[in-house]
């Protein structure tokens, strides 16, 4: 970032949690457990008294399960070691669910890293669900998935649309909102007006203009859309990950529900069913041994008209 050491030994000094002690604290803020240290009688604040009603099992499970930032866990393939540079900046992204707008994913990126980098770390099961209606063959379905047909994307940040187009067929799906928003009568909308775009793995995240905790857009797929929202701001120290090629590294991953089929109610769900007389809600999942077994004769023959899509992963997230 180019800046003096003389500002970030100020800025160090600033920041420092020791400016939060007072003369009657006794310990550090490092040993400061919210979730487990007592709450004192009469206490007024309504956020303390809600604490202690989240208090149990659900609390701690969400805080150990969902957050890896205590282990700080290494991708699965090993990564060839790259120090990072001085006085890099690290920013925290969340990502929402595209319906639900509940966090499903957190990550820690680099300012010097690109957009592109991020996404490719955004999970969606509608980058994974399998292409196609399947009932006349699931034995020999497609295993071509939408993320490696419909490559395009972008995020919307304070105006601008950052567009992945590494790939030569990519669309510029924000082409259409900007000719939209240059209606003279429309740019008087508050929000609207005269929008630009950039290419997501030409621009790195040191180059954004971002407010914490404001809602941005990460769109896909043509219409799953995803609030996108930078939580925090802050130099690297010490206990995050060193090694450059682990980031973006995801410290938050939400806990999803197994979808079961609801005939046997015991397997993970494999097949989802629409337009089917034979099930008993719409859409309706299946396990791969029910499905076949209620829908299909003993030589592989459809008995009824339905259609029928494979189940992306094992859980609702």
């Amino acid at each position: 970032m180019d800046v003096p050491m003389e500002i970030v030994t100020d800025l160090s000094e600033v920041c420092s949690p020791s400016n939060l002690k007072c003369p009657a604290d006794t310990e550090g803020l490092e040993s400061i457990d919210i979730f487990k240290d007592p709450i004192p009688e009469g206490v007024d604040l309504h956020t303390l008294k809600l604490l202690k009603e989240r208090k149990g099992k659900l609390t701690s499970h969400r805080k150990e399960i969902n957050y890896l930032i205590k282990e700080i866990l290494p991708s699965k393939e090993p990564q060839a070691f790259q120090e990072i540079k001085m006085n890099e900046v690290v920013l925290s992204v969340a990502i929402c669910h595209p319906r639900k707008q509940n966090k499903v994913q957190e990550f820690n990126v680099l300012g010097s890293q690109c957009l592109a980098e991020l996404r490719d770390k955004i999970f969606c099961t509608a980058d994974d669900m399998i292409l196609g209606e399947h009932s006349d063959n699931p034995d020999q379905m497609s295993q071509l998935t939408a993320k490696e047909v419909y490559k395009s994307g972008f995020f919307f940040i304070e105006g601008v649309f950052y567009n992945d187009k590494r790939d030569p067929l990519s669309r510029d799906h924000s082409k259409v909102i900007m000719d939209w928003a240059k209606d003279p009568g429309r740019r008087k909308c508050p929000g609207l007006g005269l929008f630009t775009s950039k290419r997501m793995e030409d621009v790195v995240f040191e180059d954004l203009k971002v407010k914490l905790g404001y809602p941005y857009l990460y769109c896909h797929q043509g219409n799953c859309e995803h609030l996108l929202i930078f939580t925090d701001m802050r130099l690297l120290d010490v206990d995050d990950q060193p090694n450059l090629n682990e980031y973006p590294l995801q410290v938050f991953k939400h806990r999803g529900k197994r979808l079961r089929c609801r005939v046997c109610d015991v397997y993970t769900a494999r097949w989802v069913t629409v337009n089917d007389v034979l099930a008993s809600e719409e859409p309706c999942f299946f396990c791969a041994t029910c499905f076949k077994g209620l829908h299909y004769s003993p030589n592989g023959e459809k008995i009824c008209d339905f259609r029928a899509y494979p189940v992306v992963g094992d859980f609702d997230w």
